[in-house]
């Protein structure tokens, strides 16, 4: 029998156990990817997350947590690994727990056959969840001003509730913005939980502690704020987040968070769960200095930058771009072009609402939130073209305003 190649974590401390599992896994195209001996729930967690693991190995009675407990945590990661328990007696006790608690196998000595013929069959599981797994994981999207000003927070608060619109299941809006945080005033929303509270409870999270701790706004929006008190306004730890973001995913088909202004070091590292995460900048010099960097920096650490997608925002509605020049500076062409529409987001905003197509900036948003819910289309509203390929760069143009931009950038820099 052919097996698909299947990654494993391993934690056994009895010696007699790890080596008859290890003699048969060196004949399988079994990788382990974690080996502890030791109890270290949060590392082991990290590393089932890291590596997408298949199988877990665990010995029975070794975890100090409660099985059913450590197992709920487990079931919880992205990859959703299948457990065998192994023991060194066959106690009826210590089985029935173990099947409560959703092991898929108990296994005693002689180990080799009972682990071989287990591994061949959740190979054939596997083969036929790998595609589909991927199907079930829901899309993220960011948002990030290249500095404050630039829009993020305003094209949050306007896409989620205008994908929402278009969505036939919940949608979530997340404010990942620690330093601001304003999405919870400018939604009017009133929650009593924060993203602080769903980080540092992660380790009892489920459907229903996620239910409690989000805010319903309208039909198919839920929204989470960021924390209110100054205290509580820390960045998050990077693994903390990562497991939230991917708990996140198994819930919602879309989900678009608003991390603020650069440098934002939750984006940087939250961009390998996320579909696309628009760098908003406009014209303004420093603006465009931070989003190179931020660009540059993703590169080199090797974070994923190409999900980044650039949108230039607040160009005056008579001017004329010149994306040629954008995508010189940056490395990347820029996906959409939003105007500057200050006079209607005051008049909205004063009014307690949000823009709508009466607005073309309303409009633009709008055609951004349904690129995100059909991804066929692009973020400026026009249908992707079949077999379409990047346009080259190309010299400077001499555009109004971003040429002059280019220009003096490079002279500035020489």
């Amino acid at each position: 029998m052919t097996m698909t190649p299947l990654s494993a974590a391993v934690v056994l401390a009895h010696r007699a156990l790890r080596e008859e599992a290890f003699d048969c896994i060196n004949n399988l195209p079994v990788r382990v990817v974690s080996d502890q001996r030791v109890e270290d729930t949060d590392e082991l967690l990290d590393r089932i997350e890291r590596f997408r693991v298949d199988v877990l190995l665990l010995e029975g009675g070794l975890m100090k947590t409660p099985l059913d407990e450590f197992m709920r945590r487990v079931k919880m990661t992205a990859s959703d690994p299948a457990i065998f328990i192994l023991h060194s007696e066959a106690i009826p006790e210590n089985i029935l727990e173990a099947m409560r608690a959703g092991a898929r196998e108990y296994i005693c000595p002689p180990v080799g056959t009972p682990l071989k013929e287990a591994f061949e069959r959740l190979s054939v599981v596997r083969t036929g969840q790998l595609s589909s797994q991927q199907k079930k994981l829901g899309r993220i999207f960011g948002v990030l001003s290249a500095k404050g000003g630039c829009g993020a927070t305003t094209f949050a608060s306007h896409l989620g509730p205008m994908a929402a619109r278009l969505s036939q299941k919940p949608l979530l809006l997340a404010d990942l913005d620690f330093e601001a945080g304003l999405l919870r005033f400018i939604l009017k929303a009133k929650p009593r939980y924060s993203l602080r509270d769903a980080l540092e409870n992660m380790h009892r999270m489920d459907s229903s502690y996620w239910n409690a701790l989000v805010t319903k706004q309208g039909n198919q929006l839920e929204f989470i704020a960021a924390p209110e008190e100054l205290s509580e306004r820390t960045t998050p730890d990077p693994r903390q987040l990562g497991r939230l973001l991917r708990f996140i995913r198994s819930i919602y088909p879309v989900t678009i968070l608003d991390f603020g202004r650069c440098y934002s070091a939750a984006a940087l590292e939250a961009l390998p769960e996320m579909e696309a995460l628009y760098l908003i900048t406009t014209q303004d010099l420093h603006a465009m200095e931070n989003a190179k960097e931020f660009v540059d920096t993703a590169s080199a650490r090797g974070k994923g930058a190409d999900r980044i997608q650039v949108l230039l925002n607040k160009v005056p509605v008579r001017q004329k771009t010149d994306p040629d020049s954008l995508e010189n500076f940056l490395g990347m062409r820029p996906a959409g072009v939003f105007s500057d529409d200050t006079e209607a987001l005051y008049e909205t905003w004063s009014e307690g609402r949000l823009l709508g197509s009466n607005s073309v900036l309303g409009r633009q948003l709008g055609s951004l939130a349904k690129s995100i819910m059909t991804p066929e289309v692009t973020p400026s509203g026009d249908t992707a073209p079949k077999g379409s390929e990047k346009k080259p760069a190309a010299a400077a143009g001499t555009a109004m305003g971003l040429g002059r931009l280019f220009s003096f950038m490079r002279s500035s820099r020489a």
